[in-house]
């Protein structure tokens, strides 16, 4: 009968037992690498500097502590650099835009205009448009981001953005007298990127160096 055949089936087939269970789903699991902290590696080193090493030995670990310390140094500004990023970017976007709507405003009406009546007003329009353009796009990334359109009646705000504005030009001016370009921050995507490919590096320093320890 098929109630009988299936029950020979199961009969035949291999019983799993309790053990057999664990053991599979043990074996099933990947240990994974425990990422040791830069704080800790810090610690462990300064806990082999207290005791009496060979010179060699002691300047070896010397030099590590100096480069921990390096890259602490530098995940403390990323996180800061990112912090403020986010803060700064919606407010930087819509800022940006605004400013580039008005500027390709009065530059078509620059073309347009055959009396070129008001000329004069539309040129000095797009000097300071062109401006906050140039506020927006090279503000420093590790200060917080000063609005060009809220705090008008602000004292301290417009000293604030007239000392940013000064600084940024002083900037620009260094990086054209070294050749090089200034890092435009107003391109919020490019400052993302940028951030996440160094935070991806410095974790694939510290795996390198944490593999190599391990061996």
């Amino acid at each position: 009968m098929a109630h009988g055949g299936y029950a020979k089936r199961r009969d035949s087939e291999p019983k799993q037992t309790a053990g057999s269970s664990r053991r599979s789903k043990v074996l099933r699991v990947e240990k994974k690498p425990k990422t040791v902290s830069i704080k800790n590696q810090m610690r462990s080193v300064e806990r082999f500097l207290r005791k009496d090493l060979p010179p060699e030995v002691r300047e070896s670990l010397v030099e590590k502590l100096e480069d921990l310390k390096k890259q602490q140094d530098a995940h403390a500004r990323l996180a800061v650099e990112r912090k403020i990023f986010f803060r700064n970017r919606k407010i930087k976007f819509f800022e940006r835009r605004k400013i580039e709507r008005s500027i390709r405003r009065l530059e078509k009406l620059q073309r347009t205009s055959s009396a070129h009546v008001g000329d004069v007003d539309i040129a000095e329009q797009l000097s300071k448009l062109k401006e906050d353009l140039e506020y927006v796009r090279f503000f420093p990334k590790n200060e917080k981001y000063v609005s060009l359109f809220t705090g008008a009646e602000d004292s301290e705000v417009i000293e604030k953005r007239g000392k940013m504005r000064q600084q940024i030009k002083a900037n620009i001016i260094v990086a054209a007298a070294s050749g090089k370009e200034l890092e435009e921050t107003g391109s919020e995507m490019m400052v993302f990127w940028t951030l996440v490919m160094m935070i991806s590096l410095i974790k694939g320093v510290q795996a390198m160096k944490q593999t190599q320890m391990m061996n």
